[in-house]
């Protein structure tokens, strides 16, 4: 076996993956572009180098009747402004695969799965285990080895559909979706339990440093302050930024909503309606202070208002 087919044989694409042609273009998170290529490679597709975080940043291409987006699940706030946007319709086909049907397209989101290592952290504590959709295998494991509730549903990065106890175990490499069931549930304690590195580890502290960089965006004095509109099909919401518009704030439209883009603009503050981890993930990065839309409107900090998308 190569090396290829042995970096293949850690991670499982559902079958419709490789059912790819010339007709289709492959898009893929960063985690997963590998896998894309080699698909490509295998079918005749061709690759999407776009940087995609979630079905949000799926992008129709009228020259491929179909896109293949690979490893992110489909909660139902960006289904809602998937199918509102593009006036498009949505089945979901199979545990995890979507298909996203337009007049001149078809999006098809296929599950990627990281198959369990042999040896997984044990929890301490009793309390539910959440997902991501590519730890999806994993987190059945862990739920089999220890007893513990598991959701039933993956979590993105802006939905928790179902809420925990006093505890929560969430497995996944790295703190980006730990924190985002404490920002929903900020009385529960939160768990991320990292597969790869055998780690269990309480994400409190974690979770007050980005509140305490949450708070500059409050405590601001802006003269001059934008409101920003993503033309992502998955996050576009119109009506709140021009409601904002019609206030008298600058509406700014574009496509990528980068630190670097939104310090060039400079504001003194900016309204964010696009995805509403661009107002927390990225806080130590960018100079400009930033609140999302629900935080503005209400004028409180609040990490549930920070997550809402809708």
């Amino acid at each position: 076996m190569g090396d290829e087919e042995r970096r293949v044989d850690t991670v499982e694409v559902h079958p419709l993956a490789w059912q790819a042609g010339p007709d289709t273009l492959i898009e893929a998170p960063p985690g997963f572009k590998w896998i894309a290529a080699h698909i490509a490679e295998k079918t005749g597709a061709a690759l999407s180098g776009r940087p995609v975080w979630g079905s949000c940043d799926v992008r129709l291409d009228p020259a491929y009747k179909r896109i293949f987006h690979l490893g992110h699940g489909v909660p139902p706030n960006i289904a809602y402004l998937l199918q509102r946007n593009l006036g498009a319709s949505l089945e979901r086909l199979d545990v995890d695969l979507y298909r996203l049907r337009t007049d001149a397209s078809e999006v098809y989101f296929i599950p990627a799965y990281y198959k369990p290592p042999p040896q997984l952290p044990k929890p301490s504590q009793e309390g539910k285990i959440y997902f991501p959709l590519p730890y999806r295998k994993i987190a059945e494991r862990l739920h089999a080895e220890t007893g513990l509730p598991l959701a039933k549903e993956p979590i993105t990065g802006c939905w928790v559909g179902e809420p925990p106890g006093p505890v929560a175990h969430v497995v996944a490499t790295g703190l980006f979706y730990p924190l985002t069931l404490k920002f929903f549930y900020p009385d529960s304690k939160v768990f991320q339990i990292d597969p790869f590195r055998g780690e269990v580890k309480d994400v409190e502290q974690d979770f007050i440093r980005v509140m305490k960089l949450k708070a500059r965006a409050h405590l601001t004095t802006p003269r001059r302050v934008a409101v920003l509109l993503t033309t992502k099909p998955g996050q576009r919401q119109d009506e709140k930024a021009k409601e904002l518009a019609a206030r008298g704030i600058t509406l700014v439209v574009l496509d990528e909503a980068s630190p670097e883009y939104i310090d060039d603009l400079q504001f003194d503050l900016v309204i964010n309606t696009a995805c509403p981890r661009i107002g927390i993930d990225d806080l130590d990065r960018v100079k400009t202070p930033i609140l999302n839309y629900y935080e503005y409107v209400e004028r409180r900090l609040d990490p549930r208002l920070a997550i809402r998308l809708l």
